[in-house]
């Protein structure tokens, strides 16, 4: 994938001074998001909607457009007049992993979108049913590789495909993958039985792991996550190949190819400094998103990593569509 837009993106908005709300235009915006209504990323982009309209005083409508892992909303965006008043908000999984799974595509992200801003990332948990009896993130990889076990995910390319594909890899162990469309229709068939793993969204299993009817093994970050502070991760586990486990996803913004520079940064100053609100604070908390801080590492390199990141290990675990 060529990412070249993506540092000539950022490296125009680091060298113009700060543009202030008042410069972004009085029309209505459109906020594509890529996700139906009522998860994270929704309830994320509602969220951001409702802030920047507050200050700038422009009417911002929400439009989801779900389907092909943000592959529809991301041509839904491209096609539109690059004037700063469409943005997608999407799963980074859109540049850093669709690129090298859907090859058969006419779709070319490079090509048309431009990299606004990256807002945040998130962590993932491994879960497994509580009555499997299973403690640990040890004690799971174990019986995995004793007997062979599945995991569920929402589908080919989804968070939850990639993370467990990454953990098998780093530890040699094999998993049957089962594809849903959702992650609540995992959930369900996690908790009838049918499923007897899974990578998904802490906030959205939250409510199950405290009731007891999943247990959580280990997340995905290089840190233990606040909403479930006793919960390792997956790295102090200590098992081979393991010690470095460091997987998460982000939620980034993009505009159409050509959108004005100068809309570019007002729209990165604005969301930028709505992520750092006191206000928006625990709503961040309460969908996990950890607001981006690019202290050592630009959003552009970040995407960059990731994408070489899963681009080995979907090559690796042969991971296609022709969706």
């Amino acid at each position: 994938m060529k990412l070249s837009y993506l540092f000539r993106s950022l490296a125009v908005c680091a060298a113009l001074a700060p543009v202030t709300a008042p410069a972004l235009a009085a029309e209505t915006v459109t906020l594509v998001v890529s996700s139906a209504a009522g998860g994270p990323l929704d309830v994320l982009g509602r969220m951001l909607a409702r802030e920047a309209s507050a200050t700038t005083g422009q009417t911002i409508v929400v439009e989801n457009r779900a389907g092909a892992s943000g592959t529809i909303a991301a041509e839904t965006v491209g096609r539109s007049k690059p004037d700063g008043n469409t943005l997608l908000l999407t799963l980074d999984t859109v540049a850093t992993a669709n690129p090298h799974i859907y090859l058969k595509s006419n779709f070319r992200l490079s090509d048309s979108l431009e990299l606004v801003s990256l807002l945040g990332t998130f962590d993932q948990v491994l879960v497994v049913p509580s009555n499997s009896g299973i403690k640990t993130a040890a004690q799971f990889l174990k019986e995995a590789g004793d007997k062979r076990m599945n995991y569920g995910s929402a589908g080919i390319g989804s968070p939850g495909h990639l993370m467990m594909s990454a953990l098998t890899q780093d530890s040699g162990v094999k998993l049957d993958h089962i594809p849903y469309k959702s992650n609540p229709a995992v959930l369900n068939d996690m908790y009838g039985g049918r499923i007897d793993s899974g990578f998904l969204v802490i906030a959205g299993v939250l409510g199950a792991v405290r009731e007891g009817k999943l247990t959580a093994l280990a997340v995905s970050g290089n840190t233990r996550n606040s909403l479930i502070p006793d919960v390792p991760t997956v790295a102090e586990s200590k098992l081979p190949g393991l010690e470095n486990f460091d997987e998460r996803f982000a939620y980034l913004v993009f505009a159409p190819k050509g959108t004005p520079a100068a809309k570019i940064q007002s729209w990165n100053t604005l969301l930028a400094d709505i992520m750092k609100r006191p206000s928006t604070a625990q709503m961040l908390r309460t969908l996990d998103i950890q607001p981006y801080a690019s202290s050592t590492t630009s959003p552009a390199q970040w995407v960059q990593e990731r994408s070489q990141r899963w681009k080995r290990i979907i090559e690796k675990e042969g991971i296609r569509s022709d969706g």
